[in-house]
């Protein structure tokens, strides 16, 4: 059976108008197509809708109960494309996005208040991951987009790469590191109390990847499971943490204090990520965009080198 919405239109106008011109004239085709589409509808269900004569158009039995079913159809079809075209038009969609939680807090926060006040009918949920639940949410679709470090490179994703960032020794103004230069070396850490983030934490990945940073800093005598933990224990001032600049910066705003590491310098490569050929939505787009601007926007900082430009972005976004 071979039905098209011309045809179903077609019987529901006539049916609606009781008239063969009145519907041509509704639907701004010739009467003669408009007959032949209702005559085709008729030979594919093997059934008279419609009773004709020279002068009126009266539903049959059949087509009296078809009627409601062909208006149904029409008015879900509409509905459908009303809410794809709001979608495609940024009016209307949802998005999930996995990150780091610095990069919530300085980049994402503001790109969400942007799409917010442009298109308020875009739904944001954030998803704070390390890279391991990053990348497991976009393979599992459940994220559109994320934002983590990335290891080694992974076939299943697209990406491409945001910024950059210097490790340094975070601590409060209270602490012995607050005498020492502006610029500390890995090894004269070994006398200070460090307080880690797991093992499962990227950032503390980092750490213990790089054979040239001292064994004391991939041991660290005290270990949270998550950034926010971090700030009430250093705050004491009994220990410090190594992390990059842009991590740092929520505890820099509550009244800690940031040292640049060197010997070696290690920076974090910060990536956005996607599933490896999946489009995104207009909304995700939206947020890619405003993502973009944020970053041209945050305080110039020299710990933190951003590279994700426009070009990047469109080449990222591309279908």
């Amino acid at each position: 059976m071979n039905i098209t919405l011309k045809q179903l239109r077609a019987f529901a106008s006539v049916a609606r108008e009781q008239s063969f011109t009145r519907a041509s004239e509704r639907l701004h085709v010739t009467q003669s197509t408009l007959t032949s589409s209702v005559k085709i509808l008729e030979a594919e269900l093997g059934i008279r809708l419609l009773d004709r004569s020279t002068r009126s158009v009266a539903l049959t039995e059949q087509g009296m109960s078809f009627l409601p079913v062909a208006e149904r159809l029409l008015r879900d079809l509409q509905e459908s494309l009303d809410e794809l075209r709001m979608t495609a038009n940024r009016q209307r969609g949802s998005v999930v996005i996995a990150a780091a939680s610095s990069f919530i807090n300085y980049v994402m926060a503001p790109a969400v208040s942007r799409t917010a006040a442009a298109y308020p009918g875009i739904n944001v949920r954030l998803s704070e991951e390390t890279t391991q639940g990053v990348v497991r949410m976009l393979l599992s679709g459940e994220a559109d987009f994320g934002v983590t470090t990335l290891f080694q490179n992974v076939p299943t994703l697209d990406s491409a790469l945001l910024l950059t960032d210097i490790y340094g020794a975070v601590h409060s103004p209270q602490h012995a590191l607050n005498l020492a230069p502006a610029t500390l070396r890995w090894s004269g850490l070994d006398p200070h109390t460090m307080i880690g983030l797991h093992r499962s934490n990227g950032i503390r990945a980092l750490i213990d990847m790089n054979p040239k940073i001292p064994s004391g800093c991939k041991n660290p005598a005290y270990e949270v499971s998550s950034m926010p933990s971090l700030q009430p224990m250093l705050a004491q001032g009994f220990g410090f943490a190594a992390l990059p600049a842009l991590a740092a910066r929520p505890l820099m705003s509550d009244g800690l204090c940031f040292k640049p590491l060197s010997h070696p310098t290690l920076r974090r490569r910060l990536y956005i990520v996607k599933k490896k050929g999946r489009t995104l939505s207009p909304s995700a787009k939206a947020l890619v965009e405003a993502t973009t601007e944020s970053l041209a926007q945050m305080n110039q900082d020299e710990n933190i080198k951003l590279l994700f430009t426009q070009a990047a972005m469109r080449a990222f976004c591309k279908d």
